[in-house]
């Protein structure tokens, strides 16, 4: 039978109708109070009919007497700021109201819910006289304690000893607090709770240490007090490590607590440089705009003159976009006296933004890393190794997106190349492309041949800025030009020489084609291209004969020039299968070949009906020698095909497979050679050497794919015969055919080969399975995969570690195979060889490679990482590292070891896991480029 029992409680509305801030921001620390606030704010007047409430005042009249409900669970329907609602409760034991003591006792396994609140324990009293709810536990036969109050709110869970509560002064006493947080566990003896919700905490521990509460290593406080939304005080405070109490504390701790991100100081990290003396590092200030935008602006400062100033934002809208950007500025100098002063003046900007492009016509994104050239080697870094080696940076800043409801798509774009070792510089600003995709106007008609006529159209448009003078592909005397390459040195004063050597046009492109299948097994694709560039100015060349050189003038002026050719294509597939006997493990071994058979015609633009080219006397030798040079030599599209052209184009493309019979009913399909292509041309109107070389390419895996095996060779079909000229003998091609002259099938002008393996301890797992070291073959050091997925939470809390983990952390892990452990694999081994050869008549080049990377994991705790190589070209060592990892329960220490080479050195790094603690930590390091002393980093 329910029973309602009625409990009149104190109306008490000025807190309990105000929004509340949790105890402890960031990780709810306490919000157990929070928690028992809002079941204790209730006003509750449990209502019942008039009729029940006459009965027990008749029953009040009456001796005292018990009045018990075993085991029910029951609702009751309370007024909680003028809102009618409903609190759950239960006891598995029973429920009993004394009516002359207005006490309510839930017993065992007692539970009070409301919302997504839960409250459970052995026993909860309620005492309407004193306004007081109560839960506890108790203890068994052999003295345990069993049934300790548990506190839930949405996924948050808190253990407790004792909860004590006053419905009237909202006060409240926890005692044995034990919660699970983000980094680690919190505990507190006794926490006392005002009515405003700030809150008292006795002999309070932080354990930063998520599988182990109870471990030694713990910041204890005797007294905290705690202002929900504004600050956390403590009084002294220390670190215990294997709970011996360090020196690292403070006499007193002030720590803003509130929801939001705040600006602050970011104090400097110190040490000593050989070069540059001592030093004090990435001190500033951090400015949290607002929720969307941070920036941290940071200095650095050497006792002997250098200095460095960076600024580094992040910004994220959500559903929308996401990116950093980050500009450094080094002044690197020393005194005179210095063996190897410095005096540079450098900087370096990096920005990257990603969009979120969900139901948006439109996209922006970018991608930048430039700076000057000398930037990285006159700030040379060893965790981010990957950078100091880098010739070339490149950037990319582009808006791209659709025309609704049409086959159209656009793109805006800034490109940037730059090369650090020549200094070449090349910006692509502005880049434009306006895409049709391929329309099929006649798509229901019931020919095929119509049916599948489609045609597409792209613009293209570019202004090319380089700083490299070029004078064409001339191979003459040119009066008015330099003969070899020059570069432009970068800077304002020389904006407007580059602007002047920029390149710029745009091109139109038209694909027309269709297919259709004949005899069955054929299929052809005939297509028709047409090609139109513009320029705003063309080329006019003039022979000085007192010179003995070619003048070329710019002519502005809009120019243009349209080019076309046609095509069809034939391909096909062939079977062949061979068949074993039945009673071998080889059941059948199957070749197919798609061999595919082009031809295309292009007429020769070099006719003066089309004014392309002129032909012009370059020198006078024998008379004179004349060339025909196109007007638009060099330009950024190039320039229309010289001589007519009707090519039958050929390739092979082969693939072997077996069929063996497997452990179980069905059979297994073995692929022995993956792909062998073979392709070519032949040039039926070129006047000489109409066969191209002849390109090889093969791909197979070995031993359940674990081996990857690629090779490719270029074949030159034709014969080469000694030449003397001024006593140097050469080899020259000649135009017969090398199997003609005895010289066999050609001469291989290049080849290349490699093998990468990727092994370890799960012997049955499959190559490319999931993990850091897995997928498809790649080369040693292309750490590529989504490591990072841009999936933190605290994006902005980063920047607040005087590092800039955005820029520097993220960048080490993904650059550096020694920051990434994965304690699941015992061990992993990723082993590659490259070979390569490169023909010409005067030289050949013949380079081996080996590499290797991966891990070892001595004991559960203990991993070796290494990375290294061999190159036997060089006969020396590529960049080797070996990296150290060990689990401290609480604490890990990570190593680094370069032995030698540019960048040797050594790092120990001793931290606690914890990311709230980070910056905690012993540290040690040593290059030929620093002398940092170690020391605790500032906590």
């Amino acid at each position: 039978m329910k029973r309602l029992i009625e409990i009149t409680l104190r109306k008490n509305l000025k807190n309990s109708e105000k929004p509340k801030f949790s105890v402890f921001s960031n990780g709810k620390i306490f919000f157990i109070v929070l928690a028992i606030l809002c079941t204790s704010s209730l006003k509750a007047q449990f209502i019942r009919a008039g009729q029940e409430s006459r009965q027990n005042r008749a029953e009040a009249e009456q001796p005292v007497k018990n009045d018990t409900v075993p085991g029910i669970s029951d609702s009751l329907q309370v007024v909680v700021g003028g809102i009618q609602t409903t609190i759950k409760y239960y006891a598995e034991d029973s429920i009993i109201t004394k009516l002359l003591t207005n006490q309510t006792y839930l017993y065992g396994n007692a539970k009070i819910e409301y919302g997504n609140i839960k409250l459970v324990a052995e026993r909860i009293t309620i005492d309407k006289n004193k306004n007081e709810l109560m839960a506890t536990g108790i203890q068994d036969s052999l003295g345990n304690w069993v049934g300790r109050p548990i506190f839930q709110d949405g996924p948050d869970i808190f253990d407790t000893e004792e909860i004590r509560y006053n419905f009237e002064t909202q006060k409240a006493i926890i005692k044995g607090v034990a919660t699970k947080q983000q980094d680690g566990h919190l505990r507190g003896s006794v926490v006392k709770r005002n009515a405003d919700q700030s809150a008292y905490i006795k002999d309070g521990k932080f354990i930063p240490c998520l599988d182990d509460p109870d471990a030694g290593t713990y910041i204890k406080s005797s007294k905290i007090k705690i202002n929900p939304g504004k600050n956390v005080i403590t009084g002294p405070f220390l670190l215990y490590v294997g709970d011996i109490p360090t020196p690292l504390g403070l006499p007193f701790g002030y720590f803003p607590d509130t929801q939001e991100s705040t600006s602050g100081i970011l104090f400097p990290k110190y040490g000593d440089e050989r070069r540059r003396g001592l030093f004090l590092k990435e001190g500033g200030y951090y400015f949290a705009w607002n929720d969307n935008i941070h920036t941290a602006v940071t200095a650095d400062y050497y006792s002997k003159g250098s200095w460095a100033t960076r600024i580094r934002s992040v910004y994220k809208q959500r559903y929308k976009f996401s990116g950093q950007f980050d500009l450094t500025y080094n002044r690197n100098i020393t005194p005179d006296y210095e063996v190897d002063a410095l005096d540079s003046k450098d900087f370096w900007v990096s920005w990257s933004h990603r969009p979120d492009s969900r139901g948006r016509n439109g996209r922006f994104s970018a991608s930048v890393n430039a700076g000057t050239s000398t930037y990285n080697q006159n700030n040379l870094g060893t965790v981010n190794l990957q950078n100091n080696i880098r010739s070339e940076f490149r950037s990319n800043v582009q808006y791209s997106g659709v025309i609704p409801r049409s086959p159209f798509s656009y793109s805006f774009s800034a490109r940037h190349n730059q090369n650090v070792q020549t200094g070449i510089i090349d910006i692509s600003l502005p880049e434009m492309s306006l895409n049709m995709n391929r329309v099929y106007p006649l798509q229901n008609s019931d020919i095929d041949l119509l049916k599948r006529f489609n045609f597409g159209w792209r613009f293209n448009a570019s202004n090319q800025i380089t700083n490299i003078v070029r004078p064409g592909s001339a191979g003459f005397q040119i009066a008015n030009k330099a003969e070899a390459n020059d570069t432009i040195a970068v800077g304002f004063d020389t904006l407007g020489e580059l602007l002047d050597n920029a390149k710029n046009g745009a091109r139109h492109n038209i694909d027309v084609s269709t297919s259709f299948s004949a005899l069955t097994y054929l299929n052809f694709s005939p297509s028709f291209q047409i090609e139109e560039l513009w320029y705003l100015e063309e080329l006019q060349y003039e022979f000085l004969e007192d010179q003995n050189a070619v003048r070329i003038d710019t002519i502005n002026g809009f120019s243009r020039s349209m080019t076309y050719s046609a095509g069809i294509g034939m391909t096909t597939q062939l079977y062949g299968m061979f068949n074993f006997k039945r009673s071998r493990r080889v059941e059948a071994i199957r070749h197919i070949m798609t061999p595919s058979v082009s031809f295309s015609y292009r007429p020769d633009f070099s006719d003066p009906k089309y004014g392309y080219y002129q032909l012009v006397q370059t020198d006078t030798t024998g008379g004179g020698r004349f060339r025909l040079l196109s007007k638009y030599d060099g330009f950024r599209f190039g320039t229309p095909s010289l001589g007519e052209s009707a090519a039958l184009g050929f390739s092979l493309n082969n693939k072997f497979e077996m069929k063996v019979k497997s452990d179980t009913a069905k059979s297994e399909k073995v692929a022995l050679l993956e792909s062998l292509n073979l392709q070519g041309s032949y040039n039926f109107l070129a006047d000489s050497f109409r066969l191209s070389p002849i390109q090889i390419t093969a791909r197979t895996t070995l031993f359940d794919r674990k081996l990857n095996i690629n090779m490719g060779a270029t074949l030159d079909p034709y014969a080469y015969l000694p030449e003397t000229s001024e006593g140097v003998t050469t080899l020259r091609p000649v135009d017969v055919l090398a199997i003609r002259s005895g010289q066999g099938l050609g001469r291989i002008t290049s080849a290349r080969f490699s093998l990468s393996t990727n092994l370890n301890s799960r012997a049955s797992a499959p190559m490319g399975g999931g993990g850091r070291f897995g997928g498809e073959s790649i080369g040693v050091g292309d750490f590529g995969g989504d490591g990072f997925g841009n999936n933190n939470e605290n994006e902005y809390g980063s920047l607040n570690d005087g590092g800039g983990a955005l820029a520097a952390q993220m960048g080490e892990y993904f650059y550096d195979p020694n920051a990434y452990v994965d304690v699941e694999i015992p061990w992993n081994i990723r082993l590659s060889y490259d070979y390569s050869y490169r023909w010409t008549p005067t030289n050949q080049v013949t380079r081996q490679s080996v590499k290797a990377h991966g891990q070892v994991a001595l004991t559960p705790k203990w991993q070796i990482t290494y990375n290294t190589g061999y190159d036997f070209f060089e006969k020396e060592f590529t960049t080797t590292s070996i990296g150290l990892y060990r689990d401290l329960g609480c604490w890990e220490m990570r190593g680094n070891w370069i032995p030698f080479g540019a960048f040797t050195s050594y790092t120990i790094d001793i931290q606690i896991k914890s990311s709230v603690l980070k910056d905690l930590k012993i540290s040690r390091r040593r290059s030929q480029f620093e002398n940092n002393r170690g020391g605790f980093s500032s906590f």
